[in-house]
């Protein structure tokens, strides 16, 4: 994310910040090139030239970040995980998931539940 002179690219940490923001309700990339004075190609660009891929592509991955962490540290359903990550349904929700981490939400709070009770052992 840092410029050509070690400095954080001020366009790009302003979209990864909008995006951070709107989580629950995704922006989409025209809008957010938009918020911060750019075009969708610049944009674009930014993205792969320091983040390696594409904006709808990161911005997927900080929503299942996000749901991930609230899959592990509270007892909300994975319903509303969903939709409170930006999901417009609980069955993409699952199958997204699935594909960037190699198991359905539930599995994933098992596994996390199981380690953590052989942990407070």
């Amino acid at each position: 994310m840092a410029s050509e002179r070690g400095e954080p690219h001020p366009r790009l940490t302003d979209a990864l910040a909008l995006m951070d923001a709107n989580i629950e309700d995704p922006l989409a990339t025209d809008k957010i090139a938009s918020l911060v004075g750019i075009s969708r190609r610049q944009l674009e660009r930014l993205f792969r030239q320091h983040l390696g891929a594409m904006p709808a592509k990161h911005y997927l991955h900080l929503c299942l970040a996000r749901a991930r962490v609230q899959l592990q540290r509270t007892d909300q359903s994975v319903v509303q995980i969903s939709f409170a990550c930006g999901f417009a349904s609980a069955a993409h929700f699952s199958n997204a998931y699935r594909d960037r981490f190699g198991m359905t939400p539930r599995e994933d709070r098992r596994n996390y539940l199981d380690r953590e009770d052989a942990s407070a052992r």
